[in-house]
């Protein structure tokens, strides 16, 4: 995935969010539970090793699991619920912030388009191809 400028120097940094420049991050169809979700996603930055990075994601209406790094998000726009497997469901709405512990397998259903801010930890450092 193609990522703005990147630059990991000690500076403040800002990033679009609402006009990102957005790239296919398909969901898998064996993930998809109902509808057509059809996702995009920008890196904005991430660390040298590929364990820390933030972006912006964008996903239309449907019903999938994902499995998240540690995640931190805020909606931008839309509204979805998100149900951890064994846990209670959360429905999030725009200007709300929520924590997904790294390894969390959840189902999510986008109710209305969403975009989301997020800052992700991925230990393990291949998410993005490293």
């Amino acid at each position: 995935m193609e990522q703005a400028s990147i630059d990991n120097t000690h500076k403040i940094l800002r990033y679009p969010v609402l006009d990102a420049p957005m790239e296919p991050a398909p969901i898998p169809p064996e993930d998809v539970i109902s509808g057509s979700p059809e996702s995009t996603m920008a890196i904005l930055w991430r660390s040298d090793d590929n364990t820390l990075y933030n972006g912006v994601w964008h996903c239309t209406p449907g019903v999938f699991w994902l499995t998240s790094p540690a995640e931190t998000i805020c909606l931008v726009e839309g509204r979805c619920t998100i149900t951890p497997e064994g846990g209670e469901a959360v429905t999030v709405l725009p200007g709300e912030v929520v924590f997904i512990p790294e390894g969390t397998r959840a189902r999510w259903e986008v109710h209305e388009t969403v975009r989301k801010a997020f800052h992700s930890h991925d230990s393990s450092g291949t998410l993005l191809g490293g």
